[in-house]
């Protein structure tokens, strides 16, 4: 809030309690309330005056904004609402969190959430992931015999060894074999 929005918002609860405004009041709320936008705080004035006859003050306001904005943060993804998805990699941690606390904020604030249509969010459904080491992609890999290829039937990565009959089996002892040797 820059200094004649605070003028304003005092003259503003001047019209409810009939204050006198001097220059020093306007400097002593500016001091407490610049980083509270006006509007939430005429809100709160509002709020204040619907339910009170004591005079607000400076504290009465940032209170209320922060319930408020809490308020709002907290049933972002409350029974009934949907989930926003983040914009950014979850397992990219930093970015992911920035990107979830970035929403949060824009919900505390009252903006509006931005609905993704679902072709956007299934995009990338079936794209092979980048191999971490900047080459080129490859499947995920994963722990144990079925985190590499079956040297003895051919089963790709995360597929189960199969029987000669095309049944699901245990991993072949050869596949075994060789991610112990891989891991030593």
């Amino acid at each position: 809030m820059i200094p004649s929005q605070t003028a304003e918002l005092l003259s503003f609860a001047a019209a409810f309690d009939r204050r006198t405004i001097g220059e020093a009041d306007v400097l002593a709320w500016q001091t407490v309330l610049a980083d509270i936008d006006f509007n939430a705080a005429r809100q709160a004035v509002t709020a204040h005056y619907a339910t009170e006859t004591r005079w607000i003050m400076p504290a009465d306001i940032r209170q209320a904004v922060r319930r408020h904005r809490s308020a709002t943060a907290d049933s972002i993804h409350g029974p009934g609402l949907p989930a926003e998805i983040p914009d950014a990699d979850p397992d990219d941690v930093p970015a992911y969190l920035a990107a979830v606390r970035e929403q949060r904020t824009r919900a505390a604030d009252g903006q509006q959430l931005r609905r993704r249509p679902i072709a956007e969010l299934v995009a990338g459904i079936g794209r092979p992931m980048p191999d971490g080491r900047g080459g080129e992609p490859s499947p995920v890999r994963r722990a144990g015999p079925l985190g590499r290829e079956c040297p003895a039937c051919a089963a790709p990565i995360g597929r189960p060894c199969r029987t000669g009959r095309d049944r699901e089996r245990a991993p072949h002892e050869a596949r075994i074999t060789a991610t112990l040797r891989e891991s030593a």
